[in-house]
């Protein structure tokens, strides 16, 4: 696993400062991260504002687009090709353990999550750990998938849940 350090973090933050909110601001957000990415494909793009908390755990594909203000936190998080990610979206592959009746000092498991080929998540989508959404699928604004879900779907809700086939959808 890639070594991130604090000093490295302060960089990321401190040159986020001066790139332009713009498709090449994004693109130079994208590089400026892939060097840390545990893995990554070809043009990468981050808008402004999104926080990658583990980018040593982090494996991105091709033509990933991650939106304003998302946030991937904890965990091993996999971001197969064409995937784009909304504004807002949170994406967190742990979850805290609760010792001596308090969540506070329990300290934290991981299970991982994988976004399949080609999927959006819509804005404010909140994706939780162990979850596997599968190609092509849309996940609707404010969902909170707590599941996995196979291909083609359109989902939503809280808790997410299928609610039809992606009509676009090419199998």
């Amino acid at each position: 696993m890639k070594k991130i350090t604090a000093a490295s973090r302060l960089w990321i933050k401190f040159a986020m400062l001066f790139i332009s909110d713009s498709p090449s601001g994004a693109r130079a957000r994208g590089i400026l991260y892939e060097p840390y990415l545990l893995e990554h494909g070809k043009n990468l793009k981050i808008a402004a504002q999104a926080f990658i908390y583990n980018p040593n755990k982090l494996r991105v594909g091709n033509n990933v687009y991650i939106g304003f203000n998302a946030y991937l936190g904890e965990g091993e998080i996999t971001l197969k090709d064409e995937v784009l990610i909304g504004p807002f979206v949170s994406i967190t592959a742990s979850n805290h353990l609760m010792k001596e009746r308090s969540f506070r000092f329990g300290g934290f498991a991981e299970e991982p999550i994988i976004i399949g080929k080609g999927t959006w998540l819509g804005a404010h989508t909140c994706v939780t750990a162990g979850v596997k959404i599968g190609d092509a699928c849309l996940v609707g604004a404010g969902a909170i998938v707590t599941k996995s879900f196979p291909d083609g779907l359109i989902i939503g809700g809280v808790p997410a849940n299928a609610i039809g086939e992606n009509i676009n959808c090419e199998h």
